[in-house]
Formats: structure tokens, sequence, C-alpha cells
């Protein structure tokens, strides 16, 4: 005789899930420019989601790890940041380790990232990547503010299960929804959605292609279309497919591969040749 104790068991139930405590976290944080340096002016931490600071950068640019105490994030869970760069600043946020969407037990995990960058402020969001497994829900919203001569970076990957372990997501659902205004005009929005039959839906050529690893990133930067030539060479021999686009002050790459680690190398090559270091967690 048994009881499930775990959502991601096999049996688990309507009556078991609303029972289930769910995981709940916000973090606010600011930085503004202080002489040549970026210091904290704001750091306030609820829940499961924690904020460290391993580091400040030479020239000033500071950087910030989130962590989900929580492990990961199942159905029902909420997490909400909101993160500024105030004027002259620089700021680089990223995760602890990749972010892991389990089985679902009821309902969808919701994330919210507001970003707002100041007047000359450079900021960058590059967590790690997020591993969606099979029967897996998140929501995800991704939203920036922004003054016309600051610079934002933003990276987001998904990895369809652990692929170093053979798994396979057979259905799930993810949502990602992007919007960036500058100057308080909308100047980019994007919406993912896959959901359903996974496996089957991104098999064709136009989606996925069996690739089990994607990702897509934006650089909003006064110079950003000059730096078209340099990403587009960097793409050149990486084990991905990728294309990269710039106008209106924007360039946007999307890369597709088999796995994790090649999807990681790719961007990894983008972000040298934008001139970026990767967070120091991203090598850990």
């Amino acid at each position: 005789m048994y009881a499930v104790t775990s959502p991601s068991e096999e049996g688990a139930g309507p009556d078991l899930c609303a029972l289930l405590e769910r995981a709940q976290g916000a973090v606010r944080l600011s930085v503004a420019r202080n002489g040549t340096r970026s210091v904290l002016r704001e750091a306030y931490q609820q829940g499961s989601f924690k904020l460290r600071f391993p580091r400040v950068f030479e020239g000033g640019q500071c950087e910030a790890v989130l962590i989900n105490t929580a492990g990961g994030v199942t159905g029902g869970d909420r997490f909400a940041a909101d993160i500024a760069a105030g004027e002259g600043s620089a700021l680089t946020l990223a995760t602890q380790a990749a972010e892991k969407v389990y089985r679902s037990s009821g309902g969808e995990a919701r994330i919210a990232v507001r970003l707002k960058a100041g007047a000359g402020a450079r900021l960058e969001w590059l967590p790690q990547e997020t591993i969606l497994f099979d029967r897996g829900q998140l929501a995800r919203t991704l939203d920036v503010e922004m003054d016309a001569d600051a610079t934002v970076l933003l990276c987001e990957a998904v990895v369809l299960g652990r692929t170093a372990h053979g798994e396979t997501v057979r259905t799930g659902a993810l949502r990602d929804r992007w919007r960036v205004r500058r100057q308080g005009r909308l100047v980019y929005a994007d919406d993912l959605r896959v959901g359903g039959e996974i496996a089957a839906a991104t098999a064709g050529a136009a989606t996925l292609g069996g690739g089990s690893s994607f990702a897509s990133l934006l650089l909003i930067a006064p110079d950003a279309e000059a730096r078209l030539d340099a990403v587009r060479t960097a793409l050149d021999d990486v084990a991905a497919v990728a294309g990269a686009s710039a106008w209106d002050g924007l360039l946007a790459v999307r890369a597709v591969a088999r796995g994790g680690q090649d999807l990681r190398r790719a961007l990894l090559r983008v972000l040298d040749a934008l001139g970026t270091d990767a967070p120091r967690v991203w090598s850990i």
C-alpha cells in the first residue's frame, strides 16, 4: 500500500493538487550611478525568490544573481521580478541555475519580469536556460521600459527536457510574451506559444525541425544595427540553425539546436561578438 506524495508521481489527482503548497516569490532591485560605479539603491526579496551580488565588474557594472530556492516551478507557482537601472548605471541580471519547469499537477506556473533602463543606462537580462519537462506548463512575460539612449540586452533560452538524459517532452505548454517600449513607444512585441503535443509540433521544418533547444536574443541600443555583420559572422560555424536581423535600433537573433550545450555555445559566440561578457554563473 502506498500514497502519492509528489505531483510528478503517477496518480496525483485533483484532490491532492488542491492541497499542495504553491511557491511564490518576488524581488525588486534598482541600481544607480555613483561616480564611476553602479551601486545598489534598493533590494527587496520575498518568498522563494532571492538576490545575491557576487561581484562588481571593472568599469562599474554591477552583477546580480536570481535564485529560486524552491528548486524549480510547477503549476500554480507565481514569481515576479521588478528591475531598474538608473541614469548612467550598468546592471547584469543572471540566474544561479537553469530554471526547471516540472510536470504540472494543475494550471500553469507564471513568471513576470519588468525591466526599466534610464538615460544612458545599460541593462542586461541574461538568465540561464529554462528546462521544460514533460507536461510542464509555464506562462512568462518580459516587459521593458527604456530611455532612447539606453542599452538593453535580453536573452531567453529554452531546452525541451534534459537532452543529456535522453528525455523527450511529449506534451506541455509554454507561453512567452515580450514587450519593449523605448521612450514610451512600443518598438518590439513578440509572442511565442508552444502547447499540446509538443514533440509533434516542433518536429516540422517550419518550427524546430526536430531540435530540442531554442533561444531568442534582442539588443536594443543606438548602435544595434552596426553590430549585425559581426553577429552574423559569429554564427557562421556554430552547431545551431541561427539567424540575425537588425532594424530601427534593434538587433534580433533566433537560434535552434539539437542540444542545450550547442545552443549555449552559439549564444556565447553572439555575446562575444557584441562585446559582452557572459555572467560568471554561466560557467559554474
